[in-house]
């Protein structure tokens, strides 16, 4: 069972953003050109999705304050060391609001993150990689920079290595499926009190 948390629980959101979650969910999820994403890393520099073209990247997004993120934080640290010399990019994008960047360099320092560490990623970010309000997420694009897979809630390594093992070219085993995780459905909204 993957753990995760719905943003939507941390705030109240429109239901009409939760029934656009909906049909973007109905519609499939063949494979696609990802979305631009252009966001500065933790030194400053802007890093561009586009750039990684000819590289497998594996993009997840998280927060520091996000449990089942820091305990997945390991096995993008492994994925890092893993491929990085096969054309393999991980990019951690943080969701972290301003009152809790100021956590994301011990962050980086304890997890020994030595990948980009994207700044100011956000929900629309999520929606536009169709991963609804769930972290932490993760996304695969293939090196002609279409979406191969994603992992909605916190991804195993073995999920990760299939993924990536396969956009490398190891067809020995089934491919793996396009979508880990469902989308939770949204919490009842209180009832008021006549």
């Amino acid at each position: 069972m993957t753990r995760s948390i719905h943003i939507r629980s941390l705030r109240l959101v429109s239901p009409l953003i939760f029934l656009f979650g909906l049909v973007f969910l109905g519609a499939g999820f063949a494979q696609n050109a990802a979305p631009a994403l252009e966001l500065q890393d933790s030194t400053g520099k802007l890093q561009r999705l586009e750039d990684y073209r000819g590289k497998v990247v594996v993009l997840n997004f998280w927060a520091t304050w996000c449990g089942p993120c820091a305990e997945e934080m390991s096995r993008f640290v492994e994925t890092h060391r893993r491929y990085a010399d096969r054309d393999v990019v991980v990019l951690a994008a943080s969701l972290d609001a301003e009152q809790t960047k100021k956590n994301i360099p011990k962050f980086i320092q304890k997890h020994k993150m030595e990948f980009p560490v994207l700044m100011d990623a956000t929900v629309d970010h999520l929606k536009q990689f169709e991963l609804g309000e769930l972290l932490p997420s993760t996304v695969f694009v293939d090196p002609e920079g279409r979406v191969f897979a994603r992992i909605l809630g916190e991804a195993k390594k073995s999920d990760i290595f299939a993924r990536v093992d396969w956009l490398l070219g190891d067809r020995q085993k089934k491919e793996p499926k396009p979508l880990l995780g469902k989308l939770p459905k949204p919490p009842k909204p209180a009832k008021s009190k006549s």
